[in-house]
């Protein structure tokens, strides 16, 4: 009698030990202002924080026992999508640039891990974990559009240079026509000079007017070129030399090509910025998927203690520089499914080398 007593009493603490647990649990997930939904292997809600139903917009009775994706995560495929792939091999995964529906249809974009959840050495469901990133989203673009600006403002010096020698040259070639009659040598060197102007103010306005995300198909090399013509001329001022390699290959690549443009005029202009003369080289390859871009000078170098700094806010190797123009740029490249890679020596030199994917 007195061990089944104590027994009852055991189980008595058992049960009080759970609940004060749960509720302990409950509690924390309750506070949270995170996210937090779970999914059982049917793909059904199961259960949902308060966080989850003020950020999306949802009673509890609209989620619980119901697809996801008939809710908050209206068109997507679902069994393309992180949550079913964790039920299936139990790993977890985050995604940094997801999106889920409020109820009014509107979409936000958000940061969420899935995790499985195992009993028994079985998966039973998965546990998602999400927050709302529109904040940090809205910040990160209007970093970008101001470094475009800066960018922008710093090129129209060195473009004005470039833009006053063909002036100059039609203006001279005006007074020869003048004084010594019509010749089609004057013309042709004048329709050329023409062009040249035509094409370098293009190319700033693509830089400095505002845009939204556009991705299409573009052809890397003719973008180099493009990057190329523009800095030409601040390089010459600086008796530096832009030599370019294998820009022969068709290489495609997915991208916003004025944000591409950005990447690669952030470290062309760094090298002429920090070099005195000497040469700047690009030169592109592929490997398999990826399309490699290398850009290198013969500068200065960074010492190898600060290598590891490069692309942090608000460090940069040059006296005045506020490194958010590198910051931008690896931004930019993590946007487009990329990596960038720096090497340097010092007094020999640095090279960045980008990787994309090939369309």
């Amino acid at each position: 009698m007195t061990y089944v007593i104590e027994l009852e009493i055991h189980n008595t603490n058992k049960e009080m030990d759970y609940e004060r647990l749960y509720n302990k649990n409950q509690l924390v997930l309750d506070s949270l202002s995170e996210g937090v939904f779970g999914m059982d292997l049917d793909g059904l809600v199961t259960f949902c924080n308060p966080s989850t139903l003020k950020l999306v917009d949802y009673a509890s009775e609209d989620l619980i026992g119901i697809s996801p994706f008939s809710t908050f995560l209206k068109g997507k495929i679902g069994d393309k999508t992180n949550l079913f792939l964790t039920l299936q091999d139990g790993q977890t995964r985050t995604q940094d640039n997801g999106s889920f529906c409020r109820r009014n249809g509107s979409f936000f974009p958000v940061e969420y891990t899935s995790s499985a959840v195992i009993e028994n050495e079985e998966i039973v469901g998965v546990v998602v974990t999400f927050r709302d990133v529109t904040e940090e989203k809205q910040a990160e673009e209007l970093m970008l559009k101001s470094e475009k600006l800066k960018l922008a403002g710093q090129l129209a010096a060195g473009i004005s240079h470039e833009v006053r020698n063909p002036l100059t040259a039609i203006k001279g070639f005006f007074q020869l026509i003048k004084t010594t009659g019509m010749n089609d040598d004057y013309f042709k060197i004048i329709d050329d000079e023409l062009s040249r102007i035509e094409d370098i103010s293009g190319e700033l306005l693509i830089l400095a007017k505002p845009q939204t995300n556009t991705y299409q198909d573009n052809e890397l090399h003719q973008l180099i070129k493009e990057v190329v013509l523009l800095l030409e001329t601040q390089a010459i001022l600086k008796s530096i030399k832009i030599n370019t390699f294998n820009l022969n290959d068709n290489l495609w690549i997915h991208c916003d090509k004025s944000k591409i443009k950005q990447v690669l005029i952030n470290l062309i202009k760094n090298a002429i910025e920090v070099m005195d003369t000497g040469v700047i080289t690009i030169e592109v390859s592929r490997s398999k998927e990826e399309a490699i871009i290398m850009v290198t000078d013969n500068g200065p170098g960074i010492p190898a203690d600060r290598l590891h700094k490069i692309g942090e806010p608000f460090y940069s190797t040059k006296e005045k520089g506020t490194g958010l123009g590198l910051l931008t740029s690896y931004k930019i490249i993590e946007h487009h499914k990329g990596s960038i890679q720096v090497k340097s020596q010092v007094g020999k030199g640095t090279t960045f080398t980008l990787f994309l994917p090939l369309t």
